[in-house]
Order: structure tokens, then sequence, then C-alpha cells
């Protein structure tokens, strides 16, 4: 390609297609890697700290931790699908799950995907065609072994340009990962080393050989005690943080909170009661706003309270 490339004008396409492809494969990390970090003491402290409960997935990370640990390098096998209602904290698990690792993090979503290209790349005899996802995140970390979370696998399409959910079936096959071939670099690249994480909500509509390919850990949402738990140690200091208040200025107390779980936010999920603690605060706020610039009389103060 370097000689093809020399022997081009730099007038004319082809120098640019040469070039661009050129970029993309010598910026890719051939050959590098994160320090792994197997301390198990580590991963408990970083995903009690970033999530209440969820025990079932806390071992799963623990167990898989722990034979890498024994083996001295991350144990090839399923792939871990988290699934369960909106709003039990998915996501947010995946970069936890990252940091006890002391990998890097990237997050796609293929709800509504529909082309192929996206996770294979273009052919690079179209104008503007680039690689896919997988070898764009590799670009962006820089290693070779990040942590890879694929969001929305329930949602994924299936249109005329082909089936994206069965050009995942290469990607997250541990026997066939290792030499992906994409598109647009025609070269294998090595995948065997990335350690994937799948969401979704519901497991019918993910096809067969797919989900075949994956370890279901559910997480069926949280009870009250559990939300009232999550509201205090993250939700309200979070919400203080966002709106400029401190705990002098506003304090929502565990009977406030109990109530506003019981009887306005009942759906297994916590993002709804994360809107209502803002709601709550942003009406405190507004209510200090107006008491400083003299807007509120002393009756109407006392009526608000």
């Amino acid at each position: 390609e370097m000689e093809r490339l020399s022997s081009l004008e730099a007038s004319s396409s082809e120098f640019n297609v040469t070039r661009n492809y050129l970029e993309w494969l010598t910026s890719l990390p051939w050959g590098l890697h994160s320090n792994e970090n197997f301390s198990i003491r580590r991963a408990e402290r970083v995903l009690d700290r970033d999530h209440y409960g969820l025990e079932d997935v806390k071992n799963r990370i623990l167990e898989f931790i722990a034979v890498g640990k024994r083996l001295g390098a991350v144990p090839q096998g399923k792939i871990v699908c988290l699934m369960g209602p909106p709003g039990v904290g998915k996501t947010s698990i995946g970069k936890s799950i990252a940091e006890a690792l002391g990998r890097e993090f990237y997050r796609f979503s293929v709800g509504g995907l529909f082309d192929v290209a996206e996770i294979k790349g273009h052919r690079r005899t179209y104008i503007g065609a680039m690689p896919g996802k997988l070898i764009q995140c590799l670009k962006k970390t820089q290693t070779s072994n990040p942590v890879i979370m694929i969001d929305e696998i329930d949602k994924i399409g299936q249109g005329h340009r082909g089936d994206p959910s069965s050009a995942l079936l290469e990607v997250l096959d541990p026997s066939q990962n290792g030499s992906f071939m994409d598109h647009y670099l025609d070269v294998p690249v090595d995948l065997s080393r990335v350690l994937f994480i799948c969401t979704a909500n519901v497991t019918e509509s993910i096809p067969g050989p797919l989900a075949d390919r994956m370890e279901f850990i559910r997480l069926s949402g949280y009870i009250l005690q559990e939300k009232l738990e999550i509201a205090k140690e993250y939700l309200s200091p979070t919400a203080l943080k966002e709106t400029g208040l401190s705990r002098e200025e506003v304090e929502l107390t565990d009977d406030a909170l109990e109530a506003l779980i019981r009887w306005y936010c009942r759906e297994a999920g916590v993002r709804n009661l994360q809107k209502h603690i803002n709601r709550v605060y942003r009406k405190a706020a507004l209510h200090l706003v107006k008491a400083d610039e003299g807007l509120i009389t002393g009756e109407e103060e006392e009526e608000e309270k």
C-alpha cells in the first residue's frame, strides 16, 4: 500500500482513499493492551461504591476476576448479557466492571440498527467508507482488550442492507473472533481479548443463535428498602450537586423519600425516582432564589413551608 501511495498523484481520489486506509491501519493498537487488575478487594470496593444490591451480577464479575487471576489472563467463554427492566443500572454497571478490571470502556447501542456495515465496515470502493464500530472502538481506546458494551441488543433491526444480528454472531463467538475480518481493513483483527457485555430488556426478541452465545444475568429491580438506600446514597447527593444546593439548605427526610417511592415511583428501576428527586430540589432552588430576591413575603414563606 505504501508503494502504491508513492506512485499516485496527491490530487487523485485514489490517493486519499489509500492514505485514509493506511491511517486506519497504523492507528490501531496492534499488540497493545491494558495491564489488568485481578484484585478481588479492589473490584468489590468499586462495585459496592457505584451500585447498591445487584448481588448476582457482582458475584458473577468477582468469579470472572478470580478465574482470571488463577489463569493469569481473562478467561474466554460466554458473553455476559445483563437483562432487566429500564432504570435498574445495566449500562452503568458496565463502566464499573471496566474500572474494576483496569480496562478502557467503550459503549455503543445497536437499538434500531439496520445496516451490517455498522458492525463489519464498508468496502473501500465506496465514497466515505469507514470501518465498523468495533475497529473504531479499538482506535479510540488504543488498547486491544477494552470492555465493549453492546447496548439494547434486543432491539437490533433487520433491513434490506442485511441482518446485523447475524454479523454479531462472528463478533460474539470466542472461537471465531480471534480473526475478525472488517470489510474496510480486510486484514484479520484479534478481538479474543475484548470483554463483551450486552444489555437487553427482554430475551424473546434476541435471535436464537445469538442468545445461545450469551450468559444471561437477570436484574429484576429493587424493593422499597433498596430504593430508599439508593436514593440516600446516590440519587440525592447527585441531585443536590446538579441543582447547586447544600444539605444545610434542603433536607429530604427518609419519610419523604419513602412516600415518594411508595406512592409515585413504583416501577422496577430508579430512573423515575431520580426525576422526582430532581424535581423536588428544583422547586426548593426556586423558592430559595425567590426568597433571596425578596419575592416571597413572610406569610407566603410560612404557607410554602
